[in-house]
């Protein structure tokens, strides 16, 4: 099953997707601009736009559910930077 959430039309820069180990339930309400296929009971599939990839990769990790596959390259390269980000800002607050 495919819902559709609500779709904001103007600036997307990319449209990239992702399958969560989430169910479609939990992701739907908070998919404000993207479409929620069911993939069964704990998956899902995303499928979103954003000014950046940067910030669509951002958008995806609020979900706080681990990511089992994106598309495309240059949205992975988006979810890389901000890992290597987020990784140094905890290595900052380490003893």
């Amino acid at each position: 099953m495919r819902t559709r959430a609500r779709v904001q039309g103007s600036g997307l820069v990319g449209l990239g997707g992702d399958v969560q180990a989430a169910p479609a339930a939990a992701v739907t309400p908070f998919a404000d601009d993207g479409f929620v296929e069911d993939l069964g009971p704990e998956r899902c599939r995303l499928v979103a736009g954003s000014w950046s990839w940067a910030a669509l990769a951002a958008a995806i990790g609020r979900f706080d559910a681990d990511v089992e596959a994106v598309r495309p390259p240059e949205l992975a390269r988006a979810f890389a930077r901000l890992a290597e980000r987020f990784a140094a800002a905890a290595d900052r607050d380490r003893p």
